[in-house]
Order: C-alpha cells, then structure tokens, then sequence
C-alpha cells in the first residue's frame, strides 16, 4: 500500500501555482490532483480553508467556476472580483471570459497523487477473490465510523446472526488527515479500520464475516472500502452502502447459483430486493430494507465471498431497521462515542 499522500497540502500548492492575471477552475485541480471526483471536495476546501489559514500570500481568489462564474470566496464575493480586476481581469456581470486566462491542467507541476491511488487499486484487484461463502455464519461484525473534526471513532459491533442479538462491541478513536473523496474512501478509513480489527483480534472477537460501512465492487474500480480492506486482513467481508457509486437496478438480472442461501425458516420482513448490474454483470443488489423507509441500501461482496452469499446473509441480518444488525449497532457505537468529548 502507497504512503497516503497529504492531498490538502498538494492542493494548496496547486493553487499557488496559478499566476497573477490567471484563473484555474475546480475541476482543472481535481485533475491536477489525479482524479475529477475531487472536485467538490476542492471546492469545499478553497472556500472554507480547513487546512490552511488565508491570509495574504493565499491566492484562492483565483479559483472560478468553469462557467467563469466568479464562485464563492472566504471574504466574499465582491473582495473576489475585487482582488481579481486588479490583476488584469475583465468581469462582466459576475463572469469572466476563461479563454485567454484558464491556467490548465497541463500547466500545473503534480504528480497527480490520486491518480496514483487509483492505480494502486487496480493492483489490489490482483489478490481479490469472489469465492462462493459455503457455510451459514454463526457471527457476523460490523464496522462504521464517524467523525468528530478532524478525528474519526470507529466502532465495531458482534452479532449472532440466528437470533441478531448484540453480543459485544468496542472502539477506537484516531486523528483522520485524507479528504473525503468518492472512490478513495479507503484512504482515509482503512488506517481506522485496521486499528480496530487489531484490537478485536487481540480480545478474540473476530466475526466468520465482517459488513462493513461502504462498498464492495459496487465502486467505480472495483475496489472500494469492503473490498480494499478484506483484501488487507484477507477477511471475508461485505461491503452496505447508502450510496449507489455505479450499477443500475435490473429486476431481470438473473441470480447466481452456489453460495449460501437463506435458511428457510427465517422471512426477513423487506420491502424488495433488486439485483443491481453494471456492464451487464451481476454485483450487487438494492435492497428496501424496512417498512418505515423508501430508501434503498446497497449490498455487494468485498473480499472472499460471493455476489448471492453476500446478499442473503445482508438480508438474514435485518430486523426491520434499514441497516443491517452488525452495522446499526457498530453506527450507533461511533456516533454515540464521537458525542462523548462534545
């Protein structure tokens, strides 16, 4: 696995890059950075500079939409168009014509650390296995996170999965330093994660299969944070989202065969399970998990099980909440804990 990269301190270099009577745009340093998907995250850190104070070498005022909409500014928008007419900048009606002034991706100096990242997913991709689960887990772990600041508290939570009783549960809390980006989630998660499940080894509390918070290969390489880090532990792992990042649903979708099923005493009280397709390939499945909410999850295999083993223990572990047991009570454990220092 890469060094993570210090992406805020990358970007802020980007931007002082860009000259006096230039303009960049969000999206030219998403691309600088590796990756478009950052963009908003861009946006959010030049306007709100939660990782670098603004003072006055800080030159985010010449960050614009690529509209050549001016955009919003820590000081307001009128010191923006301020700051930029006095450089040589023509506005017309709160826009500017980029033609002529747009400082390019191809102009800033960056190894493009996301890029890089993305790569290294592609590799992790080589050690991946989608076997057939064969056996019906007498436990089931699950894993969230949630933040307090610049901190993060993951929780992670033992289920017995015939009754969903809560059997124990425990946390750790850790300084998180990389952004929130859509297909890196496991660059800023996957250091928690592993500090946790290294203490759940050492009390003897590891699970047969582990639901993490966020996705499998429903992700836009394959890899996301269920799969990177069931590849890392060589868990089993299953990746329940909120969030769909790729696929479609497609009630056609014919369901694999092999796996585990059901057992068929237990009827779990859902509203609809549809399987979800991405490039004509099963992987995953939309699931209306409880009566109260018309809210989708979305279920997909991590590491070390298949597409069906995946979805039907999901399904064997709700109880009429919209996350499944492990995961809800592992939710409730983080957020509860991150409370604790307010």
């Amino acid at each position: 696995m890469l060094l993570t990269p210090d992406i805020p301190a990358t970007l802020w270099d980007l931007v002082a890059q860009v000259p006096r009577g230039q303009v960049t745009t969000y999206g030219q340093l998403a691309l600088a950075l590796g990756h478009l998907s950052a963009a908003r995250w861009v946006g959010h850190e030049v306007l709100h500079h939660e990782h670098r104070p603004h003072d006055a070498d800080c030159v985010c005022h010449r960050v614009v939409r690529a509209s050549g909409e001016l955009g919003e500014f820590i000081a307001g928008s009128k010191q923006k168009e301020l700051l930029l007419t006095g450089e040589g900048i023509v506005i017309q009606d709160g826009f500017l014509e980029l033609a002529g002034m747009l400082f390019g991706v191809d102009a800033f100096a960056s190894s493009a650390p996301l890029a890089q990242l993305a790569r290294e997913q592609s590799e992790l991709l080589k050690r991946h296995s989608l076997a057939p689960f064969t056996a019906w887990p007498e436990t089931a772990g699950g894993v969230d996170i949630s933040y307090d600041g610049r901190e993060g508290v993951a929780g992670y939570a033992l289920v017995e999965v015939a009754t969903g009783e809560l059997l124990w549960s425990t946390s750790i809390r850790r300084p998180v330093t990389f952004p929130y980006i859509t297909g890196f989630l496991s660059y800023r998660e996957l250091p928690l994660h592993l500090a946790l499940l290294d203490k759940v080894r050492q009390e003897g509390r590891m699970a047969d299969v582990l639901l993490v918070d966020g996705s499998g290969i429903l992700h836009p390489r394959g890899a996301g944070i269920a799969t990177h880090l069931g590849i890392v532990t060589d868990l089993p792992t299953i990746g329940v989202t909120k969030k769909l990042l790729i696929g479609r649903e497609d009630p056609l979708a014919v369901w694999p065969t092999g796996g585990v099923g059901l057992p068929a005493s237990y009827v779990p009280a859902i509203r609809s399970c549809e399987p979800v397709v991405h490039d004509g390939k099963l992987i995953g499945a939309s699931i209306l998990s409880s009566p109260k909410s018309a809210r989708p999850i979305y279920v997909s295999p991590g590491h070390r099980i298949d597409v069906r083993s995946a979805v039907e223990i999901t399904r064997g572990l709700l109880r009429g909440k919209r996350l499944p047991e492990p995961v809800y009570w592992a939710d409730r454990l983080s957020r509860a804990t991150a409370r604790e220092a307010d």
